[in-house]
């Protein structure tokens, strides 16, 4: 005969077994922040068609893309690339990614100011020596929100930008800046923000500062 105290020994039993793997999976489901997978790594280079030569006809990558756009453009004016490229203070945009590999890309970033009234000065110091990785994430306003719960340091609040990405800007607890990107959300679900291009010199002069390049 099964007495009572054993009785509720079973039922605490059989609620363990039950409880334990709903736990496990609520604790799984709330450490996911939405990072679908590494976009882009940056590069700082010296000149664009130095690097892209090396990294194709060396390393034997590919150009996946190649544009222009200038900055202070905004949604409402991006310039096209035949356009940029007669403006002297255009940025070229440069991808390469092993051949045949989309899912992934190495943007080629030279090392000069952003725009005249940029402060930092010292840009070569930045070849050889820096790399910024681009998280695709679901939703970057999202990823801001829930992160900056967690403590993280944002360089960059999210922003809507003219070439159709949502973007914001974290650093790690070792002052690694890290780049997380969204699809623009639907029109009207979130107000549109948009962060001239000139202003990623400040985010640089923040992060830059701390190792005295500037």
């Amino acid at each position: 005969m099964i007495t009572s105290q054993r009785r509720l020994r079973i039922a605490v039993l059989l609620l363990g077994v039950i409880l334990v793997p709903v736990i496990a999976l609520s604790q799984s489901e709330n450490s996911d922040l939405g990072i679908v997978r590494v976009r882009y790594v940056t590069i700082v280079v010296r000149d664009y068609d130095e690097a892209l030569n090396w990294y194709t006809n060396v390393l034997g990558l590919e150009k996946v893309e190649e544009g222009t756009f200038a900055p202070g453009a905004t949604t409402s004016d991006p310039l096209r690339v035949g356009k940029a490229a007669a403006n002297k203070k255009a940025k070229r945009w440069l991808v390469v990614a092993p051949r045949g590999r989309r899912d992934v890309g190495i943007i080629l970033e030279i090392a000069k100011p952003f725009s005249p009234s940029d402060s930092i000065h010292n840009y070569k110091a930045r070849v050889g020596k820096e790399t910024r990785w681009v998280f695709e994430v679901e939703d970057c306003r999202k990823f801001y929100e829930l992160a900056l719960k967690r403590g993280v340091k944002f360089v960059e609040i999210p922003v809507d930008q003219v070439w159709g990405v949502t973007e914001a800007m974290f650093e790690d607890l070792y002052g690694n800046v890290f780049v997380v990107q969204s699809s623009r959300p639907k029109p009207g679900t979130s107000p549109i923000i948009v962060r001239p291009l000139s202003d990623l010199g400040r985010v640089l002069r923040k992060v830059t500062s701390k190792t005295g390049m500037d």
